[in-house]
This record gives structure tokens, C-alpha cells and sequence, in this order.
């Protein structure tokens, strides 16, 4: 007998879905994009247990006919191309036939449909092995798709699913980029019977963009509008000063497609200039571009979240005329102007003086006679950093220090007395017993305290120092039986994408843990109470909460009533000084000291170095000394 055989088609409908479906949010994507190619004017989502036990899209769409509803689950069925011309001229979101079958396979499936005008219309289930049925069916015009039990007959692509809130948070996102791709269209979700959003019919960009993530964050939003080689660049950047810590909020459509798009982002960078904010951070954007079909290959990848350009640099380079373009005329293209309102100006105070002078400075404060001399930590083999930069050795790690941090692991019993309290406390005395630098020479560029170190000059990272401070103040207390709490006079109002938000208030019991009081004010509106008190003094709230969320986000171990020691150090680095952010000599020289009282002082929470040393030898050979 042959080795070759030819998969049958369940097999192969299986090994596509592996490809096309990669979670929940995956279906609720080619369902929603299915009913926005028949014309939907109205999508309507339900799931349960965060789209494994249900998923239901309802359109009111063009609906099929009763013999175009059964080829639809057939292998490759599709209405969109016709020829392979097709190709270079995809105007529609969906266009590989794989979907239906692909979802169908791993799921209790079920879809009924009725065209405008038609007496009846018809459904048609897939049982579980494989077969299907259809009977006529009542109904008002459009599609219905119901998916249950997904990953029922794949255990193993089940069990690889993330937390319910993370799986919930990923079907939110994935249908606010079809919201804001497509303002005409309303949209509704519901999550466990709850309404998570709703969204009216024939909106506008600037509307939609208020509704998901509230007036402050289109206040700090400016226009775009370009032309250049066939193409029209639309849509709103952030302002200077207004970034996140990541890429996720730069939002990219091309043709009304959400997309990945490492040119489109290059474009946004390149367009900011030297008003391009800190390594790390990035401007939200919502860029919309409209160009010939033929320009682009969208058939990349099954997911379609890749695109590839005829011409990649024609498109970084129009992106970066729009966004320029933008700043140069902020103030007078904002998401939402109100006449009268300084604070809404680019350039209110809100960006920090380092991203608009590209030039770094020294402040050198001598100190009479000769300075102390302070032994520099012996430096190991160089560690990896991202990028392959090249960087000076970190100083020395005691094995002790480099254990894995131990997770809060709770009980019932001990979360009633201390909700948030660490198995193992963090020592009073630091594990490394060296001389740390205490003088302060100057500082480099609002961002590196220069000391004298016995070996050569010693180097702080101000950042990562005030993060180690931070992370093993926050372990302590916690230790202790909860963080120390700082009542606000006033209640501190922060808007916030309704999913943000409602992750937020999801897993408030954390936030509690950590020192912060919050509850909800409605919509995507939440009011801050309290916050640490170990963060008074640091960044305001409306600042870390944001960024403490983005990253939490992507914590696929969080789940609702605990905490770990992650969830600290991500609080504790979000809450830091940054870089460029100027500090007194008082305050770097206290920052030194606590450094020096912290147990792994020489790494911050997530294993980058606090200092490094540019040794005498090294400063010696660069002068062509010796």
C-alpha cells in the first residue's frame, strides 16, 4: 500500500482551522467580516464563557439563497472571486472560502438565513461527524451564525486558550477595529448577557472614536488628511506628549481593512521627528489609507492581518508627509475642538522638554576637594538586550538574587486577613553587600545619575532604579498585610476604552491589593479614590492605571481574585520616574540610598540593569592613553 493518501475533507477543514482560527476572537472576526461584506447596516455579537460555549453573529445582511446557503460550508465556497484576475483586485474583507468550514469543523455549528423578499428562509446544521442537515426556517431577512462548544473535538487547542477575561478582552478589540473601520455600521455586543458596547448606525470617525475611548482621548487626537501617488491618508494622531507603551493603539485600515503594517508604522515614527517620544512609547494613531487594490497583496496569510506593498517606501513616506503634516498644523485639527481651551493646544505644557530639544545635556555639580571613592560591582559576562545594542557588562548578580520571584498563591482563608500577601517576604537586610554609589556627579540627559565608582564612572539608570525601589516597597507591604493606602481629596475621573475599562473593573480586586480604590462612573468612565501611597509623588494615576492595563493585559496568568509579584513589578514600573523626567540632587541622592537598601538592586523587575561601568581602562583607551 502507498504511503501518499489524500486527507479527507474533515481532516483538512480541521488543519485550516488551525490556521484561520486561532481563538475565539478569530471566529467572531470572519463572522462579523462576512456579514460586512453582504451590506450589514446592524451586527449584533453574543458570547458565553468567553465565546467556548457561545458565539451568535446576527446581521440584517443580503442573506443567502437556500442553494448558495449549502455550498457555503463547502470547502472553499465563496462568492467573492471568480477568476484568478480576482486577485489583484480584493475589495472585499473576506475572499479564501475557508471560514464557514473552518469553523464549522471544530464546533456545533449552526446558520440560518433568509433573503429580503423571500417567503422563507433556511437552516442548515453540521452534526458531529461531519454531516448536515437543512430545514426551512422563519426569520427576519439577513444571517444568523451560531457556533458552540468551539475546540469541543480539539482538547488540545482548547486547553492553550488564555483567561476568560483576556479571551473576552481579545473579542472586544477584535470588533472595535471592525467599529472603527467601519463607522456606518452599528455594532452590539454582549458578553454573558451583559452589554458591553453599543453602537449606533451611519456614525462618523470622530464620533466612534469618542464613543470607544472617551473625549480625552480625542481631545489629544489631530486630523490627518493627505493626498500623494494615488493614495488618501486620513484619520487622527496623537499629539506630542499623549503616547502609550505600546504599538497595540496605533491602529492601521487599509481599504477599510484592520492591518498589521510595519511600513504604515516606520511612517508614523518618522513623521514625529525629534518630537518622537522616548524609546519604549508610541502615539496612538488611527490612520485610515485608500489606495488601488492592485498596489497591495492582502492574500499573505489566512488571518489577513498582513499586507504586503508594491511600494513600501512610497507608502512610510506618504504616512510621514500626513503625520508631519498634522503636527505642523496642530490646534487646528483636532478630534473635538472647543475654542477658548489652552489645554487642549499641542503644546500646553503636556511634552516633555527632552522631545522637543534633540540634544542631550550634562548638569555637572562639582563638590569640594576630592570626592569618595566608591568600589564599582564587578561585571559579568554582557547580557542580551533587545535590539543587539551594544551596551556596557551589567554589574554582578548573587545567585540568591537571581531566583524566580515566588507567586501570591491565596487561599480562602488568607485573602479575608491579607488579600495580597507573598509567601516569602522580602529580607530587611539586601542580599548584595558591596559598596554602592552615593555621590552624585551630575546627570546625563535628565535620564543617567554620573557617580564615581572605585574602578571608573558608574552610570544609574534613573528608571530602572525607581522601579526596583518601587516593586520591593510594593512586596513588602504586601507582605505586611496590604499596601498603604493615600486617599485623594477630590475622586480623579478617567476615561477609558469600554473594553479597558471593563477589564479594569473586572479585576478590581487586584488594583485594590496593590493600593488602588476604583469604581465605576458609567460607560467607560471610571473615578479613582485612592492610589498607593508609595506612588505619591511619582506619575498621576490617569497616567499608570493605562499603561498598568496595557501590559496586563497581555499577563495570561491573570485571572480574577489573585495577585503575583508580576502584577507588582508591572505597577511599580509604571509608576516610575521615566526618563528625561528631571530630579533634584536631593532626590537622586535619596534615590541612591533606597537603591542601595533594596534586596537586587542591581536589576530591575524585569531583569534589565539599574547601573553599569565604564571603567577607567576603557575611558583610558577611547583618549588613546594607553
Amino acid at each position: 500500500m502507498g504511503r501518499i493518501q489524500v486527507m479527507s475533507s474533515d481532516l483538512a477543514n480541521r488543519i485550516a482551522a488551525g490556521e484561520v482560527i486561532e481563538r475565539p476572537a478569530s471566529v467572531v472576526k470572519e463572522l462579523a467580516e462576512n456579514a460586512l461584506d453582504a451590506g450589514a447596516k446592524r451586527i449584533f455579537v453574543a458570547v458565553e464563557r468567553a465565546g467556548t460555549r457561545l458565539i451568535r453573529v446576527r446581521d440584517d445582511g443580503c442573506g443567502m439563497s437556500d442553494e448558495d446557503a449549502m455550498l457555503s460550508l463547502a470547502p472553499h465556497g465563496t462568492s467573492k472571486l471568480k477568476s484568478i484576475s480576482d486577485l489583484d483586485n480584493i475589495r472585499t474583507l473576506g475572499f479564501r472560502g475557508e471560514a464557514l468550514p473552518s469553523i464549522a469543523s471544530v464546533s456545533r455549528f449552526s446558520l440560518t438565513t433568509r433573503e429580503p423578499g423571500a417567503a422563507t428562509g433556511i437552516r442548515i446544521t453540521r452534526g458531529d461527524d461531519g454531516s448536515v442537515s437543512s430545514r426551512p426556517e422563519g426569520g427576519p431577512a439577513g444571517t444568523t451564525v451560531e457556533v458552540r462548544d468551539l475546540f469541543f473535538n480539539t482538547p488540545a487547542r482548547k486547553k492553550f486558550l488564555k483567561s476568560p477575561a483576556t479571551e473576552e478582552h481579545h473579542i472586544e478589540e477584535m470588533l472595535l477595529a471592525l467599529a472603527l473601520g467601519h463607522p456606518e455600521t452599528g455594532f452590539e455586543l454582549k458578553v454573558d448577557n451583559r452589554t458591553a458596547f453599543a453602537l449606533a448606525a451611519d456614525s462618523t470617525t470622530e464620533m466612534r472614536i469618542r464613543e470607544l475611548f472617551g473625549r480625552n482621548y480625542a481631545a489629544n487626537m489631530l486630523k490627518l488628511d493627505h493626498r500623494e501617488n494615488n493614495m488618501r491618508i486620513t484619520g487622527f494622531v496623537a499629539s506630542p506628549g499623549f503616547t502609550r507603551p505600546s504599538r497595540r493603539e496605533q491602529r492601521v485600515f487599509i481599504n477599510a481593512r484592520a492591518v498589521e503594517s510595519p511600513a504604515v508604522f516606520r511612517g508614523i515614527r518618522e513623521g514625529f521627528g525629534t518630537l518622537a517620544p522616548e524609546a519604549g512609547r508610541f502615539p496612538p494613531a488611527v490612520i485610515y489609507i485608500e489606495m488601488d487594490p492592485g498596489e497591495l497583496d492582502v492574500n499573505v496569510h489566512p488571518a489577513k492581518r498582513e499586507v504586503r506593498f508594491r511600494s513600501e517606501f512610497s507608502v512610510t513616506r506618504a504616512v510621514a508627509a500626513a503625520v508631519g503634516n498634522a503636527l505642523r498644523g496642530s490646534g487646528e485639527n483636532r478630534a473635538e475642538d472647543e475654542p477658548g481651551d489652552l489645554s487642549r493646544l499641542p503644546l500646553s505644557g503636556k511634552v516633555p522638554l527632552s522631545n522637543i530639544i534633540d540634544a542631550a545635556m550634562v548638569h555637572y555639580h562639582p563638590v569640594s576637594g576630592e570626592p569618595d571613592i566608591f568600589p564599582a560591582p564587578q561585571a559579568p559576562a554582557e547580557p542580551e538586550f533587545p535590539g543587539g545594542e551594544e551596551t556596557f557588562p551589567a554589574p554582578a548578580v548573587p545567585e540568591k538574587a537571581a531566583e524566580t520571584p515566588p507567586v501570591l498563591n491565596l487561599t480562602d482563608r488568607d485573602r479575608a486577613q491579607a488579600p495580597y500577601a507573598p509567601r516569602a517576604a522580602v529580607p530587611e537586610t539586601p542580599v548584595f553587600g558591596g559598596d554602592w554609589p552615593e555621590t552624585v556627579l551630575g546627570v546625563y540627559d535628565s535620564t543617567y545619575i554620573l557617580c564615581p565608582g572605585r574602578d571608573g564612572l558608574i552610570l544609574v539608570d534613573q528608571h530602572a532604579a525607581h522601579e526596583r525601589i518601587l516593586f520591593e516597597k510594593i512586596v513588602a507591604e504586601a507582605e505586611k498585610g496590604g499596601a498603604a493606602v493615600q486617599k485623594l481629596l477630590l475622586p480623579r475621573t478617567l476615561e477609558l476604552p469600554r473594553s479597558q475599562a471593563d477589564y479594569l473593573l473586572r479585576n478590581r480586586e487586584l488594583f485594590s491589593g496593590l493600593g488602588f480604590d476604583i469604581e465605576s462612573a458609567g460607560g467607560g468612565t471610571v473615578l479613582i479614590n485612592s492610589i498607593p501611597a508609595k506612588f505619591t509623588g511619582c506619575r498621576p494615576p490617569e497616567e499608570i492605571i493605562p499603561d498598568m492595563l496595557d501590559e496586563l493585559i497581555e499577563c495570561s496568568e491573570l485571572r480574577r481574585g489573585t495577585a503575583d509579584l508580576a502584577a507588582a513589578a508591572r505597577a511599580a514600573c509604571k509608576a516610575a520616574v521615566k526618563a528625561h523626567d528631571p530630579r533634584s540632587r536631593e532626590e537622586l541622592e535619596k534615590m541612591l540610598a533606597d537603591l542601595r537598601a533594596c534586596r537586587q538592586g542591581t536589576l530591575c523587575p524585569h531583569g534589565r540593569p539599574t547601573m553599569i561601568t565604564l571603567s577607567k581602562r576603557e575611558l583610558e583607551r577611547r583618549f588613546g592613553r594607553k
